[in-house]
């Protein structure tokens, strides 16, 4: 059945976010090409590569025929193939991006210490995250700008923190500041959300 469905799926899920964020997240990458680019330079062009990924993804989530199409295959593993079929793709991309920045940017870069791909994984997870809560209660494709909403908010509220108490320092050799533990806390908090989300919507009341 998964089979099946997978081809209609492929269909339904809006390819045109997807390609766009796909652009820019390879166009935003031009600065490392640079001669001896800054680690904050190299940072930023994959955190921001991330988020518009994620955000992309998270339009995959809002099923407009949810309400007129029945089909047996549960809401659950219908949420993950379609978010699935850009989420793949975009993670697919980002890593090549991570390796090819990486040989540009050179060794003495040191966002390779798994920070950064945990801090990139967060940028996109919280626009899926959220598009999946959107498109929990609604399947409209407005509700899908929950993700990119959030992410706006929580990127600004990340910002008054300066300084030593900024989540966003560059990765340093000698380990993670207290600071960039929140980093894991995030992604299994929001992980915890987007599987609560994709779960059975429960109907109640009179049939």
């Amino acid at each position: 059945m998964t089979r099946l469905l997978l081809p209609h799926l492929a269909r339904a899920v809006p390819w045109p976010p997807f390609v766009a964020a796909a652009v820019l997240a390879v166009v935003v990458q031009f600065p490392v090409l640079r001669e001896d680019p800054s680690p904050a330079v190299v940072l930023f062009g994959l955190r921001f590569a991330a988020a518009v990924l994620g955000a992309a993804a998270g339009f995959a989530l809002p099923d407009l025929m949810a309400s007129t199409v029945v089909t047996p295959v549960p809401r659950w593993r219908r949420q993950w193939l379609r978010l699935g079929l850009l989420l793949f793709p975009a993670v697919l991309l980002w890593a090549g991006l991570h390796g090819a920045v990486g040989r540009l940017a050179g060794p003495e870069v040191t966002w390779s210490h798994g920070l950064v791909i945990l801090q990139a994984a967060v940028c996109g997870l919280v626009s899926v995250t959220f598009a999946a809560v959107g498109a929990r209660y609604r399947n409209t494709s407005g509700s899908a700008l929950l993700g990119p909403a959030a992410q706006g908010i929580a990127l600004v509220v990340s910002l008054f923190f300066t300084g030593d108490h900024s989540p966003w320092r560059v990765p340093a050799p000698g380990g993670w500041t207290a600071p960039q533990q929140v980093w894991p806390v995030a992604f299994v908090l929001l992980l915890a959300v987007l599987l609560t989300a994709n779960r059975e919507v429960v109907r109640t009341g009179p049939r």
